[in-house]
This record gives C-alpha cells, sequence and structure tokens, in this order.
C-alpha cells in the first residue's frame, strides 16, 4: 500500500470549485432564489439566462455533491492513518461544523424570521427549530428544511459522520469491499429514486433524503482507498479535466456525477493540477463552509446592485452578481472562518486520542514519517 503526499492542496482546490457551483447556481435563481428565505410566494422569477449558461448554473447543485466526495475522501484518509478515539472524532466533527451552522441558525432567524416563506408556508414551529438545531431536517422534512437555507447539505454531511466509523470497520481497509459497498448504495438509492417516481413523490426531500445520498459519500471513502493503494502518478491534466467536466457538463446522474467527482479527487490527491493547488482557488476552498453558510443573506443585496449596473439583460445582470456575491461571501468569510470556525477546530484538536477500532487491522496508523496532511476536514 502506498502512501499518499503530505500535503494535498488540491483538496482545498476542489472545495473552492465547489462552492463556486453552488454560488453559480443559487446567483442564476435571481429573485427566486434570492428572495426564497424571505418571501411566501412561488412566482418569484428566475434569471432568463441563455441555454448554455443555463445548463452551466443549474449544473452547479452538483457542487454540494463535490463537497460530500471531498469530505469523505479526506475523513477516510484522516481516520485510517491518525486513529484516534471514537469522542474525539465526534469532538472534532462538532467543532468543525456546529458552532457555524448555530449562529448561521440564529442570523437567519434575526433576518428573515420564522414565519411564513417559500420553503415554510406555515412557518418554523418549535420542533423544526429544534430538529434543525440538531441536525435532522433531512429526516424530518418540510419546514425543518428551512431552519438554516442549505442546512440539508449539513444534515446529510452529519448522518454520514455518524456512519463512517461504522463503514471503516467493515471495510477494514479493503478497496473491493469498498466498491462493493458503493454497488449495494448505488442500487439502493436508484431503487429510492425510481419508487418516488412511480409513486409521485419523488421530491426535493426525497433527493436529500441521506440514503439518497449515501453513494456519493460512499464513492469518496473509496476514492480515498483507491488513491492509498495504487502509487500511479498521473497527468496533472487528467484530474483537470474531469474537474472542468464536473464544473460545465451537466451531469446525467447524481451518481454518474459522484464517480467522476470521486475519481477526480483521487488523481488530484495524488498530482495536484496547478489549477486547483493555486492560492487564490484554496483560499476560497479554506472558506468554502463559511461562504456556504452565509451566501444566502448575501444574494439578494448583491442581486440588487448588480440589476442596477447591468440592468440590460439577465445574462449581464449574472456576469456582475455572480462575482459580486462571490467576493462578497469570501470578505464576510474570511472574519466568520477567523473568529467562528477555526477557535473551535483548534480547541477540538488540543484533546488527545487514542488507538480506536477503525484503527485495527488494514486500517492500522503508518509510522509517523509516512502520515499524510490530508488539509482541513
Amino acid at each position: 500500500m502506498s502512501t499518499l503526499p503530505k500535503h494535498m492542496p488540491a483538496l482545498d482546490g476542489l472545495r473552492g470549485v465547489a462552492i463556486l457551483m453552488v454560488i453559480l447556481h443559487h446567483a442564476a435563481e435571481g429573485r427566486y432564489g434570492a428572495l426564497a428565505i424571505y418571501e411566501r410566494s412561488g412566482s418569484l422569477p428566475m434569471l432568463q439566462l441563455p441555454e448554455w449558461l443555463s445548463a452551466i448554473a443549474e449544473n452547479g447543485m452538483h457542487g454540494v455533491q463535490l463537497f460530500f466526495v471531498v469530505s469523505a475522501f479526506t475523513l477516510t484518509c484522516r481516520m485510517s492513518q491518525n486513529g484516534g478515539s471514537l469522542a474525539h472524532y465526534a469532538l472534532r466533527r462538532l467543532a468543525r461544523i456546529g458552532p457555524g451552522y448555530w449562529i448561521a441558525l440564529l442570523g437567519y432567524g434575526a433576518l428573515a424570521g420564522f414565519g411564513p416563506t417559500l420553503r415554510a408556508p406555515d412557518g418554523l414551529s418549535p420542533m423544526d427549530l429544534l430538529i434543525g438545531a440538531l441536525f435532522g431536517s433531512v429526516w424530518q422534512g418540510g419546514a425543518a428544511l428551512a431552519v438554516v437555507p442549505g442546512g440539508w447539505s449539513i444534515s446529510c454531511e452529519v448522518a454520514f459522520y455518524v456512519a463512517l466509523p461504522v463503514i471503516l470497520v467493515v471495510l477494514d481497509g479493503r478497496l473491493l469491499r469498498a466498491l462493493l459497498l458503493c454497488a449495494v448504495a448505488t442500487l439502493l438509492a436508484l431503487q429510492l429514486q425510481l419508487r418516488g417516481e412511480a409513486a409521485g413523490t419523488w421530491t426535493f426531500e426525497a433527493f436529500v433524503n441521506p440514503l439518497a445520498q449515501a453513494p456519493v459519500f460512499v464513492f469518496g471513502v473509496a476514492a480515498a482507498l483507491a488513491a492509498r493503494r495504487f502509487g500511479w502518478r498521473p497527468p496533472p491534466g487528467l484530474a483537470l479535466a474531469l474537474v472542468a467536466m464536473l464544473a460545465l457538463l451537466p451531469a446525467a446522474h447524481n451518481v454518474v456525477f459522484a464517480m467522476i467527482a470521486a475519481a477526480a479527487t483521487a488523481l488530484a490527491a495524488r498530482r495536484p493540477p496547478a489549477l486547483l493547488a493555486s492560492r487564490p482557488l484554496r483560499a476560497v476552498g479554506e472558506v468554502s463552509y463559511s461562504m456556504y453558510l452565509v451566501h444566502f443573506a448575501l444574494a439578494l443585496p448583491c442581486l440588487e446592485i448588480a440589476e442596477r449596473v447591468a440592468p440590460r439583460s439577465d445574462w449581464t445582470t449574472l456576469a456582475v452578481s455572480f462575482p459580486l456575491l462571490v467576493m462578497a461571501s469570501f470578505a464576510v468569510a474570511l472574519v466568520t472562518h477567523r473568529w467562528i470556525e477555526k477557535p473551535f477546530i483548534i480547541w477540538a484538536g488540543r484533546f488527545g486520542s487514542a488507538p480506536a477500532p477503525y484503527a485495527a487491522s488494514g486500517f492500522a496508523a503508518p509510522p509517523p514519517s509516512t502520515v499524510p496532511e490530508v488539509g482541513r476536514a
């Protein structure tokens, strides 16, 4: 089994690509997306874009799946090589996403209130808020999904955090088992979708269910095992070509996107392309979680500025609103990452670790000199 490079800057670069895809998707929704957290009406206008640009923007929704794959890859590398107690693992995961998420919950509550909105027609009940605060929105569905805009992805991420130690014990470091698990998870997810489509119940709530998203995470786990198993150094252009495919070409299916994303992540980790390892893209990736949480609140003011600056057509409006939203989100994220995310991550990292069940057998930690720095997780 080969070792991965000690530092994999391309992982932050991939996170940067992911958040840019997500922000483009939401910027292209125009007032429909910008006002969804405030308004109840479903007739809010979306930007009317050229077909090719609309397809790219629509595909941006899969940026969340790219986040999932990179997260699964990173955590699998870290847990399989560094070990650590389950308590320490849980504390680090909670410190990583909890503070920012809970502050976002309070912030959006203060900004938009808890009354009726497009995604919560009857408003938010105390139970919705409680379930949302406990990262259970994807299991509850309904108004709980509106507690934090985009919070469904964080709820899915937490479900994966809970499952990952068990998955690693079952896989025991064996790539074949991981591939079989990918096949099983894919078949189950496709069965859920086919049944939902036949019954007319395949809605957004069904799509974001962790069982439907499970193959995406599992492909990330398999990619990490494959990257550790094979020492081949691919040409950097190959990973970059796959990333371009992810960003620019409409995905045939969520699972297809996840497969390509997993391959791109494994290849980029082995030999990072210069673009993915560039400082600007890595800087965006390093604060991508904060950018994800805050960009919903900044979408409306950025759109209104763009409409004044470039009122001629919707595509010129997007040409202004998208980079403006990226820059505004990045600026705010620098502050929230520095003063909210980072202190809690450092605090959790001070706690020691002890051998854990998933560090056994195929996941025993290697000598310290071969442990890679897998970046943020």
